[in-house]
């Protein structure tokens, strides 16, 4: 793992803000992606109930949708979603009025919330908590059984990152965290990520690890 120095911290919020609104309508993860999670928290889950669940670096939010409605949500609603799904520039809806049913909100977190953290103001809904995710409300201690990113690579400080990620998860918690193994930037300063840097920066057990064509990476790590 390689890390890109940035010289400030409102250089690296005030790049972060731009690169989000750059990207906002992208979503990485798709409804196949969250079902095989979905199946892979309740393979792995120690508690009755799975969440509330915390998705960080969620831009236009479709993620945090998606994990709501598959783990907790409707199956006549899901299979619309499913239908109505497009990829082109990530993964889509063609009807996201089908996804926006029960959002949950920050300020009523419960077992059954699904909520996001983005740090564009842009994104600001009932469900989503705007700041950065090295830097979240303090009350969240040990709030989060389930917690999901494909944005570590954007982090300033990887280790300050990872403490911040494990104080708010809850004993027991699985983090999973999607990668890709590219060179630091100026908006992803954090590169060359390996599995290895991920076990030595949130320790607990590796309970799931898949390498997609060769260069982006999904790993579950179920914390102590």
């Amino acid at each position: 793992m390689k890390v890109k120095k940035i010289l400030n911290r409102t250089e690296y919020i005030e790049t972060e803000i731009k690169r989000s609104k750059r990207k906002f309508d992208y979503c990485k993860v798709s409804y196949e992606d969250v079902s095989n999670f979905d199946k892979l928290i309740k393979l792995h889950h120690k508690y009755e109930e799975i969440g509330p669940i915390l998705c960080l670096g969620t831009r236009n939010g479709r993620e945090i949708d998606l994990f709501r409605n598959i783990i907790f949500g409707n199956p006549v609603i899901n299979t619309l979603i499913k239908i109505f799904e497009v990829k082109r520039y990530g993964s889509t809806s063609l009807f996201p009025f089908f996804e926006s049913f029960d959002r949950s909100s920050t300020n009523d977190i419960r077992d059954k919330s699904v909520i996001g953290v983005e740090i564009n103001p842009d994104a600001k809904r009932t469900d989503t908590h705007i700041c950065s995710f090295d830097e979240m409300p303090e009350n969240w201690e040990n709030k989060f059984k389930i917690i999901y990113s494909n944005s570590f690579d954007q982090s300033q400080d990887p280790e300050k990152t990872a403490q911040e990620w494990l104080r708010i998860a809850h004993p027991g918690a699985i983090i999973i965290i999607g990668f890709s193994y590219t060179a630091a930037t100026d908006t992803d300063p954090v590169g060359e990520i390996e599995i290895d840097d991920l076990k030595e920066l949130f320790g607990g057990k590796i309970i799931y690890y898949s390498n997609l064509h060769g260069f982006y990476h999904n790993v579950a790590i179920q914390i102590d």
